[in-house]
Protein backbone atom coordinates (compact mmCIF):
# COMPACT_ATOMS: atom_id res chain seq x y z
CA UNK A 1 0.00 0.00 0.00
CA UNK A 2 2.64 2.40 0.68
CA UNK A 3 4.26 1.70 -2.75
CA UNK A 4 1.15 3.00 -4.62
CA UNK A 5 0.74 5.92 -2.21
CA UNK A 6 4.18 6.97 -3.02
CA UNK A 7 3.08 6.55 -6.90
CA UNK A 8 0.08 8.48 -6.45
CA UNK A 9 2.19 11.03 -4.74
CA UNK A 10 4.39 11.86 -8.05
CA UNK A 11 1.42 11.67 -9.91
CA UNK A 12 -1.12 13.75 -8.80
CA UNK A 13 2.28 16.44 -7.31
CA UNK A 14 2.65 16.30 -11.35
CA UNK A 15 -0.87 17.12 -12.10
CA UNK A 16 -2.18 20.42 -12.23
CA UNK A 17 -5.66 19.73 -12.59
CA UNK A 18 -8.17 23.23 -12.58
CA UNK A 19 -5.12 25.22 -11.52
CA UNK A 20 -2.14 25.23 -9.26
CA UNK A 21 -3.21 27.98 -7.53
CA UNK A 22 -6.71 26.93 -6.91
CA UNK A 23 -7.93 28.10 -3.56
CA UNK A 24 -10.57 25.24 -2.88
CA UNK A 25 -9.38 22.45 -0.98
CA UNK A 26 -8.03 19.48 -3.37
CA UNK A 27 -9.87 16.22 -3.13
CA UNK A 28 -6.39 14.31 -3.79
CA UNK A 29 -5.09 16.84 -0.37
CA UNK A 30 -4.18 14.34 1.92
CA UNK A 31 -2.03 12.17 0.06
CA UNK A 32 -0.09 14.70 -2.00
CA UNK A 33 -0.01 18.57 -1.20
CA UNK A 34 -0.70 20.98 -3.95
CA UNK A 35 2.07 23.01 -5.80
CA UNK A 36 2.88 26.34 -5.43
CA UNK A 37 4.54 28.49 -8.08
CA UNK A 38 7.28 29.89 -5.45
CA UNK A 39 4.73 32.51 -3.41
CA UNK A 40 7.01 31.85 -0.63
CA UNK A 41 10.20 30.77 -0.26
CA UNK A 42 11.39 27.32 0.84
CA UNK A 43 15.05 26.85 2.61
CA UNK A 44 15.62 23.25 3.96
CA UNK A 45 17.04 22.49 6.60
CA UNK A 46 20.78 21.47 6.27
CA UNK A 47 22.44 18.73 8.08
CA UNK A 48 23.71 19.14 10.77
CA UNK A 49 22.78 22.31 11.89
CA UNK A 50 19.64 23.70 13.96
CA UNK A 51 20.17 27.15 12.28
CA UNK A 52 18.08 28.42 9.28
CA UNK A 53 21.28 28.18 6.58
CA UNK A 54 20.21 29.82 3.24
CA UNK A 55 22.10 27.74 0.65
CA UNK A 56 21.82 30.25 -2.45
CA UNK A 57 24.69 32.64 -3.37
CA UNK A 58 26.13 35.11 -6.40
CA UNK A 59 28.01 33.12 -8.89
CA UNK A 60 31.39 34.54 -8.18
CA UNK A 61 31.00 33.08 -4.35
CA UNK A 62 30.23 29.34 -5.79
CA UNK A 63 33.72 27.95 -4.73
CA UNK A 64 34.27 30.01 -1.91
CA UNK A 65 30.07 28.89 -0.21
CA UNK A 66 29.26 25.96 -2.06
CA UNK A 67 32.72 24.07 -2.87
CA UNK A 68 31.96 24.56 -7.01
CA UNK A 69 35.02 25.19 -9.22
CA UNK A 70 34.12 27.03 -12.30
CA UNK A 71 36.45 28.17 -14.74
CA UNK A 72 36.96 31.90 -16.68
CA UNK A 73 34.78 30.34 -19.62
CA UNK A 74 31.88 28.57 -17.12
CA UNK A 75 31.66 31.82 -15.06
CA UNK A 76 31.56 33.96 -18.71
CA UNK A 77 29.00 31.40 -20.40
CA UNK A 78 26.45 31.88 -17.03
CA UNK A 79 26.80 35.32 -17.21
CA UNK A 80 26.18 35.64 -21.20
CA UNK A 81 23.49 32.49 -21.50
CA UNK A 82 20.77 33.09 -18.09
CA UNK A 83 19.39 35.99 -17.51
CA UNK A 84 15.61 37.44 -16.40
CA UNK A 85 12.30 37.77 -18.67
CA UNK A 86 10.17 40.65 -17.29
CA UNK A 87 6.85 41.03 -18.46
CA UNK A 88 5.04 44.22 -17.72
CA UNK A 89 1.44 44.24 -16.85
CA UNK A 90 -0.86 46.24 -18.47
CA UNK A 91 -2.23 48.66 -15.83
CA UNK A 92 -3.79 51.68 -15.45
CA UNK A 93 -1.96 54.85 -16.04
CA UNK A 94 -1.46 57.93 -13.23
CA UNK A 95 -0.92 57.75 -9.63
CA UNK A 96 -3.68 55.68 -9.08
CA UNK A 97 -2.40 52.31 -10.31
CA UNK A 98 -2.57 48.97 -7.74
CA UNK A 99 0.80 48.06 -6.72
CA UNK A 100 0.13 44.71 -7.85
CA UNK A 101 -0.63 46.43 -11.67
CA UNK A 102 2.61 47.91 -11.25
CA UNK A 103 4.94 45.23 -10.50
CA UNK A 104 6.08 43.32 -13.59
CA UNK A 105 6.25 39.61 -13.57
CA UNK A 106 9.54 37.97 -13.64
CA UNK A 107 11.23 34.64 -13.93
CA UNK A 108 14.68 33.03 -15.18
CA UNK A 109 15.67 31.73 -18.45
CA UNK A 110 18.68 30.28 -20.60
CA UNK A 111 20.07 30.24 -23.65
CA UNK A 112 20.42 27.18 -24.98
CA UNK A 113 21.93 25.37 -28.20
CA UNK A 114 21.32 28.46 -29.85
CA UNK A 115 21.99 32.06 -28.51
CA UNK A 116 18.65 33.60 -29.59
CA UNK A 117 16.82 30.47 -27.83
CA UNK A 118 15.61 29.70 -24.84
CA UNK A 119 13.77 27.76 -22.56
CA UNK A 120 11.90 28.89 -19.33
CA UNK A 121 8.44 28.00 -17.07
CA UNK A 122 5.22 28.04 -18.80
CA UNK A 123 3.91 29.83 -15.65
CA UNK A 124 5.74 32.65 -16.42
CA UNK A 125 2.85 33.19 -19.61
CA UNK A 126 -0.23 31.08 -18.38
CA UNK A 127 -2.06 29.75 -15.75
CA UNK A 128 -2.98 26.59 -16.93
CA UNK A 129 -4.58 27.12 -20.45
CA UNK A 130 -4.98 30.74 -20.03
CA UNK A 131 -2.62 33.65 -20.89
CA UNK A 132 -2.04 35.88 -18.10
CA UNK A 133 0.50 38.50 -19.68
CA UNK A 134 1.27 39.83 -22.87
CA UNK A 135 3.89 38.47 -24.77
CA UNK A 136 4.63 41.67 -26.72
CA UNK A 137 5.39 43.45 -23.42
CA UNK A 138 7.98 40.49 -22.05
CA UNK A 139 11.71 40.91 -22.74
CA UNK A 140 14.72 39.02 -21.96
CA UNK A 141 18.47 40.76 -20.04
CA UNK A 142 21.49 38.69 -19.80
CA UNK A 143 23.72 39.11 -16.86
CA UNK A 144 26.75 39.38 -19.05
CA UNK A 145 24.58 42.62 -21.25
CA UNK A 146 21.97 43.49 -18.71
CA UNK A 147 21.53 47.20 -20.30
CA UNK A 148 20.24 45.35 -23.35
CA UNK A 149 17.01 44.05 -23.21
CA UNK A 150 15.72 41.96 -26.34
CA UNK A 151 12.39 41.08 -27.35
CA UNK A 152 11.00 37.41 -26.76
CA UNK A 153 9.01 35.98 -29.62
CA UNK A 154 6.39 33.05 -28.78
CA UNK A 155 5.47 30.78 -31.27
CA UNK A 156 2.00 30.01 -32.17
CA UNK A 157 2.92 26.65 -30.87
CA UNK A 158 4.14 27.38 -27.62
CA UNK A 159 1.07 29.41 -27.08
CA UNK A 160 -0.65 25.76 -26.05
CA UNK A 161 -0.88 26.41 -21.52
CA UNK A 162 -0.30 23.41 -20.02
CA UNK A 163 -2.14 20.87 -17.95
CA UNK A 164 0.41 18.94 -15.09
CA UNK A 165 3.58 20.43 -13.98
CA UNK A 166 6.14 18.05 -16.38
CA UNK A 167 4.51 20.16 -19.04
CA UNK A 168 5.59 23.41 -17.12
CA UNK A 169 8.29 24.39 -19.94
CA UNK A 170 8.22 26.46 -22.85
CA UNK A 171 11.02 27.26 -25.79
CA UNK A 172 11.38 31.15 -26.62
CA UNK A 173 12.85 33.01 -29.43
CA UNK A 174 14.76 36.50 -29.47
CA UNK A 175 14.40 38.86 -31.72
CA UNK A 176 18.28 38.90 -31.92
CA UNK A 177 21.13 36.68 -30.47
CA UNK A 178 22.54 37.11 -27.18
CA UNK A 179 25.93 38.85 -27.67
CA UNK A 180 28.56 36.54 -26.16
CA UNK A 181 26.36 33.73 -25.51
CA UNK A 182 27.79 30.28 -26.48
CA UNK A 183 24.50 28.76 -25.78
CA UNK A 184 24.48 25.58 -23.30
CA UNK A 185 24.16 22.00 -24.46
CA UNK A 186 21.87 19.42 -24.28
CA UNK A 187 22.48 15.84 -23.25
CA UNK A 188 21.52 13.38 -26.19
CA UNK A 189 20.95 10.53 -23.88
CA UNK A 190 17.83 9.07 -22.70
CA UNK A 191 19.23 8.24 -19.30
CA UNK A 192 17.98 10.30 -16.07
CA UNK A 193 19.83 12.04 -13.46
CA UNK A 194 20.09 9.05 -10.50
CA UNK A 195 18.98 9.53 -7.01
CA UNK A 196 21.72 10.97 -5.29
CA UNK A 197 23.28 12.94 -7.64
CA UNK A 198 24.18 16.58 -6.89
CA UNK A 199 23.18 19.59 -9.16
CA UNK A 200 23.82 22.83 -9.49
CA UNK A 201 21.06 25.54 -9.75
CA UNK A 202 21.34 29.21 -11.67
CA UNK A 203 19.08 31.47 -11.60
CA UNK A 204 17.44 35.21 -11.87
CA UNK A 205 17.17 36.84 -8.65
CA UNK A 206 14.87 35.56 -6.14
CA UNK A 207 12.82 37.90 -3.86
CA UNK A 208 13.22 36.32 -0.34
CA UNK A 209 17.18 35.54 0.25
CA UNK A 210 18.43 36.05 3.13
CA UNK A 211 22.00 36.24 2.65
CA UNK A 212 22.99 39.62 1.21
CA UNK A 213 23.26 39.17 -2.86
CA UNK A 214 24.14 41.52 -5.65
CA UNK A 215 21.43 41.91 -8.38
CA UNK A 216 23.98 41.72 -11.04
CA UNK A 217 25.06 38.29 -11.57
CA UNK A 218 22.95 34.79 -11.27
CA UNK A 219 22.14 33.46 -7.98
CA UNK A 220 23.65 29.54 -7.61
CA UNK A 221 22.52 26.92 -5.06
CA UNK A 222 23.31 23.23 -4.38
CA UNK A 223 21.16 20.37 -4.04
CA UNK A 224 21.08 17.08 -4.82
CA UNK A 225 18.40 14.91 -6.70
CA UNK A 226 15.84 12.97 -3.87
CA UNK A 227 13.69 11.07 -6.58
CA UNK A 228 13.49 10.32 -9.92
CA UNK A 229 9.71 9.65 -11.94
CA UNK A 230 9.41 8.98 -15.81
CA UNK A 231 7.72 10.79 -17.96
CA UNK A 232 3.74 11.21 -16.90
CA UNK A 233 1.08 11.13 -19.80
CA UNK A 234 4.40 11.33 -22.56
CA UNK A 235 6.35 14.24 -21.39
CA UNK A 236 9.56 14.36 -20.04
CA UNK A 237 10.61 12.82 -16.74
CA UNK A 238 10.65 15.15 -13.66
CA UNK A 239 12.90 14.99 -10.06
CA UNK A 240 12.33 16.04 -6.47
CA UNK A 241 15.17 17.50 -4.99
CA UNK A 242 16.06 20.03 -1.86
CA UNK A 243 17.00 22.98 -3.69
CA UNK A 244 16.17 26.46 -1.71
CA UNK A 245 14.03 28.21 -4.00
CA UNK A 246 11.24 31.40 -4.20
CA UNK A 247 9.64 33.49 -6.61
CA UNK A 248 11.73 34.59 -9.45
CA UNK A 249 13.49 30.92 -9.91
CA UNK A 250 11.13 29.81 -12.32
CA UNK A 251 12.78 28.59 -14.93
CA UNK A 252 16.32 28.27 -13.62
CA UNK A 253 19.07 26.08 -15.08
CA UNK A 254 19.66 22.83 -13.59
CA UNK A 255 23.23 21.48 -14.07
CA UNK A 256 24.69 17.88 -12.93
CA UNK A 257 28.09 18.09 -10.82
CA UNK A 258 31.06 16.36 -11.24
CA UNK A 259 33.37 15.07 -8.23
CA UNK A 260 36.86 16.85 -8.62
CA UNK A 261 40.11 17.29 -6.39
CA UNK A 262 41.12 19.04 -3.31
CA UNK A 263 42.66 22.50 -4.39
CA UNK A 264 45.11 21.49 -1.93
CA UNK A 265 46.42 18.35 0.08
CA UNK A 266 44.75 18.88 3.29
CA UNK A 267 41.05 20.31 1.80
CA UNK A 268 38.30 19.83 4.46
CA UNK A 269 36.55 19.51 1.17
CA UNK A 270 36.89 18.37 -2.44
CA UNK A 271 35.71 20.86 -5.44
CA UNK A 272 32.95 19.38 -7.83
CA UNK A 273 31.98 21.38 -11.14
CA UNK A 274 29.20 21.47 -13.65
CA UNK A 275 29.25 18.44 -16.22
CA UNK A 276 30.32 20.09 -19.80
CA UNK A 277 30.57 18.78 -23.39
CA UNK A 278 34.03 18.18 -25.37
CA UNK A 279 33.50 21.87 -26.42
CA UNK A 280 33.92 23.06 -23.24
CA UNK A 281 29.96 24.06 -22.96
CA UNK A 282 27.81 23.48 -20.23
CA UNK A 283 25.58 20.90 -20.46
CA UNK A 284 21.86 21.86 -19.12
CA UNK A 285 19.89 18.77 -17.44
CA UNK A 286 16.89 20.88 -16.78
CA UNK A 287 14.95 23.47 -14.98
CA UNK A 288 12.83 24.65 -11.71
CA UNK A 289 9.47 24.83 -12.11
CA UNK A 290 7.62 24.21 -8.36
CA UNK A 291 7.67 23.27 -5.02
CA UNK A 292 5.28 21.46 -2.51
CA UNK A 293 2.62 24.67 -1.59
CA UNK A 294 2.98 23.31 2.16
CA UNK A 295 6.28 23.18 1.91
CA UNK A 296 8.07 24.91 5.49
CA UNK A 297 11.29 26.09 5.57
CA UNK A 298 13.82 25.08 8.03
CA UNK A 299 12.49 21.66 7.56
CA UNK A 300 14.28 18.92 5.76
CA UNK A 301 13.25 17.14 2.39
CA UNK A 302 10.34 15.02 2.04
CA UNK A 303 8.59 13.42 -0.58
CA UNK A 304 5.61 14.11 1.08
CA UNK A 305 5.82 18.30 1.94
CA UNK A 306 9.10 19.57 1.41
CA UNK A 307 9.85 19.12 -2.02
CA UNK A 308 11.40 21.29 -5.55
CA UNK A 309 10.70 20.00 -8.58
CA UNK A 310 12.76 19.89 -11.38
CA UNK A 311 12.06 18.72 -14.94
CA UNK A 312 14.82 16.83 -17.10
CA UNK A 313 15.68 18.06 -20.54
CA UNK A 314 14.52 15.04 -21.96
CA UNK A 315 12.33 13.35 -24.55
CA UNK A 316 9.83 15.25 -26.05
CA UNK A 317 11.06 18.36 -24.65
CA UNK A 318 14.93 17.63 -25.71
CA UNK A 319 13.27 16.86 -29.04
CA UNK A 320 11.14 20.31 -29.24
CA UNK A 321 14.20 21.66 -27.90
CA UNK A 322 16.71 20.68 -30.49
CA UNK A 323 13.75 20.97 -33.49
CA UNK A 324 13.58 24.57 -32.47
CA UNK A 325 17.63 25.27 -32.84
CA UNK A 326 18.05 23.75 -36.25
CA UNK A 327 17.50 25.97 -39.11
CA UNK A 328 16.53 23.76 -42.26
CA UNK A 329 18.40 24.33 -45.36
CA UNK A 330 16.52 24.71 -48.43
CA UNK A 331 16.91 21.98 -51.14
CA UNK A 332 18.01 23.23 -54.71
CA UNK A 333 16.04 21.45 -57.73
CA UNK A 334 18.12 18.80 -59.56
CA UNK A 335 17.01 16.92 -62.61
CA UNK A 336 17.80 13.01 -62.32
CA UNK A 337 18.70 11.10 -65.09
CA UNK A 338 16.81 7.58 -63.10
CA UNK A 339 13.66 10.03 -62.29
CA UNK A 340 12.72 10.74 -65.96
CA UNK A 341 9.39 8.95 -65.05
CA UNK A 342 9.38 9.61 -61.94
CA UNK A 343 7.60 12.49 -59.57
CA UNK A 344 9.24 13.35 -56.33
CA UNK A 345 6.41 12.41 -54.40
CA UNK A 346 6.46 11.87 -50.71
CA UNK A 347 3.29 9.40 -49.15
CA UNK A 348 2.24 9.98 -45.68
CA UNK A 349 1.15 6.54 -44.01
CA UNK A 350 -0.11 6.43 -40.47
CA UNK A 351 -0.90 3.84 -37.77
CA UNK A 352 -3.18 4.16 -34.84
CA UNK A 353 -2.01 4.30 -31.58
CA UNK A 354 -2.10 2.58 -28.38
CA UNK A 355 -4.86 3.04 -25.39
CA UNK A 356 -3.67 6.07 -24.08
CA UNK A 357 -2.17 6.08 -20.40
CA UNK A 358 -5.07 7.79 -18.53
CA UNK A 359 -7.41 5.36 -19.75
CA UNK A 360 -5.82 2.19 -18.35
CA UNK A 361 -3.56 3.79 -15.36
CA UNK A 362 -6.67 4.34 -12.40
CA UNK A 363 -7.90 1.11 -12.85
CA UNK A 364 -4.67 -0.52 -12.71
CA UNK A 365 -3.66 1.43 -9.64
CA UNK A 366 -6.76 0.56 -7.70
CA UNK A 367 -6.49 -3.06 -8.80
CA UNK A 368 -2.95 -3.06 -7.09
CA UNK A 369 -4.40 -0.94 -4.38
CA UNK A 370 -7.24 -3.22 -3.35
CA UNK A 371 -7.02 -7.05 -5.44
CA UNK A 372 -5.95 -9.88 -3.83
CA UNK A 373 -2.24 -9.37 -3.61
CA UNK A 374 -2.86 -5.90 -1.54
CA UNK A 375 -3.42 -7.68 2.08
CA UNK A 376 -1.44 -10.12 3.57
CA UNK A 377 -3.81 -13.03 3.23
CA UNK A 378 -4.16 -12.49 -0.40
CA UNK A 379 -7.97 -12.81 -0.09
CA UNK A 380 -9.62 -9.95 -2.58
CA UNK A 381 -12.31 -7.56 -1.02
CA UNK A 382 -10.56 -7.16 2.12
CA UNK A 383 -9.94 -3.75 1.99
CA UNK A 384 -9.33 -1.90 4.85
CA UNK A 385 -10.43 2.24 5.41
CA UNK A 386 -6.63 3.08 3.53
CA UNK A 387 -7.67 1.35 0.42
CA UNK A 388 -11.37 2.54 0.57
CA UNK A 389 -9.88 6.16 0.78
CA UNK A 390 -7.06 5.50 -1.96
CA UNK A 391 -9.86 3.85 -4.24
CA UNK A 392 -11.96 7.40 -3.80
CA UNK A 393 -9.27 9.29 -4.38
CA UNK A 394 -8.31 7.27 -7.63
CA UNK A 395 -11.19 8.46 -9.11
CA UNK A 396 -10.84 11.67 -8.70
CA UNK A 397 -7.81 11.41 -10.45
CA UNK A 398 -9.47 9.21 -13.42
CA UNK A 399 -11.82 12.37 -13.67
CA UNK A 400 -8.70 14.54 -14.06
CA UNK A 401 -7.02 12.15 -16.49
CA UNK A 402 -9.84 12.48 -18.45
CA UNK A 403 -10.35 16.38 -18.46
CA UNK A 404 -6.90 16.19 -19.73
CA UNK A 405 -6.66 13.67 -22.57
CA UNK A 406 -9.68 16.20 -23.76
CA UNK A 407 -7.83 18.73 -23.87
CA UNK A 408 -5.20 16.55 -25.91
CA UNK A 409 -7.69 16.55 -28.82
CA UNK A 410 -7.96 13.79 -31.28
CA UNK A 411 -6.80 10.25 -31.21
CA UNK A 412 -2.83 10.84 -31.89
CA UNK A 413 -1.30 8.51 -35.14
CA UNK A 414 2.02 7.08 -35.49
CA UNK A 415 3.10 8.82 -38.61
CA UNK A 416 5.49 7.39 -41.80
CA UNK A 417 6.63 8.84 -45.00
CA UNK A 418 7.95 6.77 -48.02
CA UNK A 419 9.82 7.20 -50.60
CA UNK A 420 8.34 4.74 -52.93
CA UNK A 421 10.60 5.98 -56.18
CA UNK A 422 14.45 4.62 -56.60
CA UNK A 423 15.88 8.24 -56.29
CA UNK A 424 16.41 9.85 -53.35
CA UNK A 425 14.39 12.71 -52.04
CA UNK A 426 15.36 15.78 -50.50
CA UNK A 427 12.54 17.60 -48.26
CA UNK A 428 11.45 19.30 -44.96
CA UNK A 429 8.20 18.67 -43.13
CA UNK A 430 6.71 19.86 -40.13
CA UNK A 431 6.74 17.55 -37.46
CA UNK A 432 5.12 18.04 -34.14
CA UNK A 433 4.81 16.39 -30.84
CA UNK A 434 2.24 17.36 -27.88
CA UNK A 435 4.31 20.50 -27.25
CA UNK A 436 5.09 22.19 -30.05
CA UNK A 437 6.65 21.85 -34.06
CA UNK A 438 9.17 22.18 -35.94
CA UNK A 439 10.53 21.97 -39.54
CA UNK A 440 12.63 18.96 -39.83
CA UNK A 441 14.90 18.37 -43.12
CA UNK A 442 15.43 14.97 -44.39
CA UNK A 443 17.12 12.96 -47.04
CA UNK A 444 15.04 9.71 -47.95
CA UNK A 445 16.71 6.91 -49.64
CA UNK A 446 14.48 5.64 -52.80
CA UNK A 447 12.07 2.77 -51.52
CA UNK A 448 12.79 3.35 -47.82
CA UNK A 449 10.52 5.31 -45.02
CA UNK A 450 11.14 7.76 -42.15
CA UNK A 451 9.24 8.02 -38.79
CA UNK A 452 7.99 11.12 -38.58
CA UNK A 453 6.47 11.09 -35.08
CA UNK A 454 3.47 10.78 -33.31
CA UNK A 455 0.63 13.47 -33.38
CA UNK A 456 -3.28 14.20 -34.05
CA UNK A 457 -2.52 15.71 -37.02
CA UNK A 458 -0.39 14.53 -40.37
CA UNK A 459 2.74 16.12 -41.15
CA UNK A 460 3.00 18.84 -43.76
CA UNK A 461 5.78 17.99 -46.57
CA UNK A 462 7.12 20.75 -47.49
CA UNK A 463 9.10 21.24 -51.22
CA UNK A 464 9.76 17.70 -51.97
CA UNK A 465 12.54 17.34 -54.66
CA UNK A 466 14.95 14.55 -55.64
CA UNK A 467 18.20 15.33 -53.72
CA UNK A 468 20.80 17.53 -56.49
CA UNK A 469 23.53 14.41 -55.50
CA UNK A 470 23.09 10.67 -54.38
CA UNK A 471 25.47 11.72 -51.25
CA UNK A 472 27.40 8.61 -51.53
CA UNK A 473 30.80 7.99 -50.36
CA UNK A 474 33.01 6.53 -47.51
CA UNK A 475 31.98 6.14 -43.97
CA UNK A 476 33.41 8.21 -41.18
CA UNK A 477 36.77 6.34 -40.63
CA UNK A 478 37.39 5.14 -36.96
CA UNK A 479 39.60 7.28 -34.38
CA UNK A 480 42.33 5.02 -35.62
CA UNK A 481 41.85 3.59 -38.77
CA UNK A 482 43.44 0.64 -40.22
CA UNK A 483 45.48 0.86 -43.50
CA UNK A 484 43.24 -1.91 -45.30
CA UNK A 485 40.47 0.46 -44.60
CA UNK A 486 42.40 3.28 -47.01
CA UNK A 487 40.78 3.27 -50.18
CA UNK A 488 43.99 4.34 -52.69
CA UNK A 489 42.35 7.02 -55.58
CA UNK A 490 42.62 4.24 -58.16
CA UNK A 491 40.42 2.07 -56.54
CA UNK A 492 38.45 5.02 -55.45
CA UNK A 493 38.12 5.91 -59.18
CA UNK A 494 37.09 2.30 -60.09
CA UNK A 495 34.72 2.22 -57.48
CA UNK A 496 32.71 5.80 -58.58
CA UNK A 497 28.82 5.41 -59.35
CA UNK A 498 27.92 5.73 -62.55
CA UNK A 499 26.40 8.56 -63.51
CA UNK A 500 22.99 6.96 -64.98
CA UNK A 501 22.06 5.83 -61.36
CA UNK A 502 22.87 9.11 -59.22
CA UNK A 503 21.65 12.56 -59.70
CA UNK A 504 24.26 15.07 -60.52
CA UNK A 505 27.16 13.42 -58.20
CA UNK A 506 30.48 15.14 -59.15
CA UNK A 507 29.49 18.73 -58.32
CA UNK A 508 28.01 18.43 -55.00
CA UNK A 509 30.95 17.21 -52.26
CA UNK A 510 32.71 20.23 -52.34
CA UNK A 511 29.68 22.33 -51.56
CA UNK A 512 28.95 19.31 -48.47
CA UNK A 513 32.33 19.49 -47.26
CA UNK A 514 31.92 23.10 -46.81
CA UNK A 515 28.90 22.82 -45.01
CA UNK A 516 29.48 20.15 -42.74
CA UNK A 517 32.83 22.26 -41.90
CA UNK A 518 30.63 25.04 -41.09
CA UNK A 519 28.62 22.57 -38.91
CA UNK A 520 31.85 21.12 -37.21
CA UNK A 521 32.55 24.48 -36.17
CA UNK A 522 29.61 25.48 -34.99
CA UNK A 523 28.67 22.84 -32.84
CA UNK A 524 31.53 20.12 -32.91
CA UNK A 525 32.64 17.43 -35.06
CA UNK A 526 30.65 14.71 -32.95
CA UNK A 527 27.59 16.17 -34.35
CA UNK A 528 28.06 15.18 -37.55
CA UNK A 529 26.00 12.52 -38.91
CA UNK A 530 26.49 9.59 -41.63
CA UNK A 531 23.74 12.00 -43.68
CA UNK A 532 26.36 14.94 -43.13
CA UNK A 533 29.44 13.10 -44.70
CA UNK A 534 28.12 10.96 -47.40
CA UNK A 535 29.80 12.04 -50.44
CA UNK A 536 32.83 13.61 -48.73
CA UNK A 537 36.21 12.15 -49.65
CA UNK A 538 38.53 10.54 -47.15
CA UNK A 539 41.26 13.86 -47.68
CA UNK A 540 37.98 15.79 -46.61
CA UNK A 541 36.69 13.48 -44.24
CA UNK A 542 40.38 14.07 -42.08
CA UNK A 543 40.49 17.12 -42.30
CA UNK A 544 36.59 17.77 -40.14
CA UNK A 545 38.45 15.42 -37.39
CA UNK A 546 41.55 17.25 -37.28
CA UNK A 547 43.89 14.11 -38.11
Amino acid sequence: MAAIAATFVAIVSCAVGASPLMDGRSPSEPISPRISLFHQAVIYAKEGSRKLIDGRWNLSQSEAKLGIKLSADAKKQLMACTGEIVCEKPGRTGRWRRYDEQEPITATAVSVLRPDLLVTAQHVFFDGKRAVVSFERCSFRSYLHRRTAIPIVVERDQRRGYVFNNEDFVVLRLKRELKDCNAFAIDDADSSLPEGEQVLSVTAHQRNILNKLSRLEPVVAKGKVRNVFSGFYGGPPFYHADIDLDEGGSGGAIFALRDGRPRFPHAQRSRVAPVSNDEGRLVLRGILVAYGQQAKSGQPYSQERNFTIVIGLQADFRDLVKGKAHMSAAVAAAPCVCSQSEAATINVMSDSVAVAQSEALSPLLQQHACGPDATPDGEAGEANASCTKLEKELKELSKALKLAASRRGKEKQHFRLENATSCPICFTYNRCNDYGCWDEAVRLDGHSTHFAGTGERAPVIKNPQFCKSADVGPPLPPRKPELAHITSPATAADSSPPQDDFCEYADAPEVKFIAAKAKAEREGVHTLTSEDIRGLSLEQIRELRGY
